[in-house]
């Protein structure tokens, strides 16, 4: 009966020593999760990218006409719509209605690139493409802006025609064409390229 009883002690005092261990765990337990912090860090970051469009006006868009040529040597022929059109800023002069245009949701400036090929026949007969000649201006136009007084040769690659032209702004255009004697008589066609590069930016 002793041996029982000592027994009986014991294994009720294991289960105490268990169930106290127990009741201290859960309390250090939730000292733990109640006092405990920490903090991370991250970092974020976004680029940029430059982004345009461009556009052309509806005349430019139609082509560049320099009507029908009856008398050579033609000197100066002037395109069609060199001096058809009104710009805002000049109301009582005409200005060309041959435009390129930087969207108005652009977030930079533009550099425009030209370039052409030859005007020639479908019977092969050219005129040489430095006869047609261009001129620029990117801040407005009016009865001599631009001039054909600086007027420049196209070429078969393309050149700068126009530098910085900010976002929702216009870069103008006039068009010229020399036809010297002896030209095959016929319609002569060509490509005329336009191209928009970030300023600063090459063709």
């Amino acid at each position: 009966m002793e041996k029982r009883v000592t027994r009986d002690n014991l294994l009720v005092l294991v289960f105490g020593l268990v169930f106290l261990f127990s009741i201290i765990m859960v309390f250090n337990q939730g000292i733990r999760t109640t006092g405990f912090a920490t903090t991370s860090t991250t970092t974020s970051n976004v680029t940029i990218h430059t982004y345009f469009a461009i556009d052309m006006s509806a005349n430019l868009s139609d082509g560049i006409a320099f009507g029908n040529i009856t008398s050579l040597p033609a000197v100066d022929q002037n395109a069609t719509h060199n001096y058809d059109g009104v710009a805002a800023t000049f109301e009582t002069a005409p200005g060309t209605s041959m435009w390129m245009n930087v969207s108005d949701d652009s977030n930079s400036p533009v550099d425009f690139c030209i370039m052409a090929d030859e005007l020639n026949t479908s019977s092969g007969d050219v005129i040489v493409l430095a006869n047609e000649t261009y001129h620029f201006n990117e801040t407005g136009t009016n009865l001599t802006q631009p001039t054909n007084g600086s007027e420049i040769s196209l070429t078969d690659s393309y050149v700068k025609a126009g530098t910085a032209v900010a976002v929702g702004g216009e870069n103008y255009y006039r068009f010229w064409l020399d036809v010297p004697a002896a030209i095959a008589s016929g319609t002569y066609n060509n490509t005329v390229y336009f191209k928009g590069v970030t300023t600063g930016g090459s063709c």
